[in-house]
């Protein structure tokens, strides 16, 4: 009997193994497939910093206006002869030019939404700058000899911008957008020998074009180009009164004093080139594996 029951247990023990034998044979072992990268994706925000170099351009605008009065006086006295002669001057064009060019370098931050190849951003970005000019201001159209009233200062302190990106995704980490919106600066303007300033802070408008490379998942280069136009700041008045004193004239005993008194009312519009270069760093999500 007991080796009936040792017989039976061999029996069925070689029979499960058979079963076994034959099922790994019917379904081969295959291994689990590799993860699969999910592709290179710009949506995300990102924060950066820039350097470029701009080329501004100024542009006076305005009009000289004054009068001339003629007194003449008895040289022993003195006594006048007669009320004064007042004339009024022809009105004078006011007119400067000058290219206000430099440094400048600055951060920015915004966030991309891409779907396919489209990519939608809005960006904000604040800049120093180092433009400057000295230029003068005269009183006839390219400052001809004897039209120089005096000389001014110009000088772009700040600029920042708040723009919207429309961009098209060429390959997956190369990217080609426009870009356009809001611009604000301040512009300061002053001309020490007459004692004035004016300028201040303007907001105005921006349009551009660029392109970014992504580095890895986050990092990324670009470069930009900017037109920015800040409009026309508030101008100043200058006055000056010159007064000259021709002795013996009309005639011997009698001399002749003739004041002239002039105001200028003027403006200046502002309007930039700029081109920067930049790097962002964007804050993308987890990289999520699919098998």
């Amino acid at each position: 009997m007991k080796q009936t029951v040792i017989g039976m247990a061999a029996a069925m023990s070689l029979f499960a193994t058979g079963a076994l034998a034959a099922d790994l044979a019917a379904k081969p072992y295959v291994k689990a497939p590799p993860m699969v990268d999910p592709g290179f994706n710009w949506s995300g925000f990102y924060v950066g910093g820039n350097v470029g170099y701009s080329w501004g351009r100024e542009r006076d605008d305005g009009t000289l206006t004054g009068s001339q009065s003629v007194q003449v006086f008895r040289t022993a006295g003195p006594t006048p002869v007669g009320g004064p002669v007042v004339t009024p001057l022809a009105a004078q064009t006011i007119w400067g030019r000058s290219n206000v060019n430099g440094v400048l370098g600055g951060g920015q931050f915004g966030y991309n939404w891409q779907q396919s190849n489209w990519l939608w951003s809005l960006e904000v970005d604040f800049q120093g700058s180092d433009e400057k000019s000295t230029n003068n201001i005269c009183s006839a159209i390219g400052c001809p000899a004897g039209s120089v009233l005096f000389p001014a200062n110009y000088n772009l302190d700040w600029f920042g911008t708040l723009r919207g990106r429309v961009g098209w995704v060429v390959t997956p980490r190369v990217l080609l957008y426009a870009t356009g919106g809001l611009a604000y600066g301040h512009l300061g303007a002053s001309a020490p020998s007459m004692g004035i300033s004016w300028g201040g802070t303007k907001a105005g408008w921006t349009v551009g074009a660029g392109g970014e490379f992504a580095i890895d998942r986050n990092w990324s280069v670009k470069v930009e180009y900017l037109y920015m136009d800040l409009g026309s700041f508030n101008g100043a008045s200058a006055s000056a009164t010159t007064v000259t004193n021709a002795l013996n004239t009309p005639a011997t005993g009698f001399n002749t004093v003739t004041t002239t008194t002039t105001t200028g009312n003027f403006g200046t519009r502002f309007t930039d080139n700029i081109v920067r270069v930049g790097v962002n760093y964007r804050f993308s999500g987890p990289v999520v594996a699919k098998y």
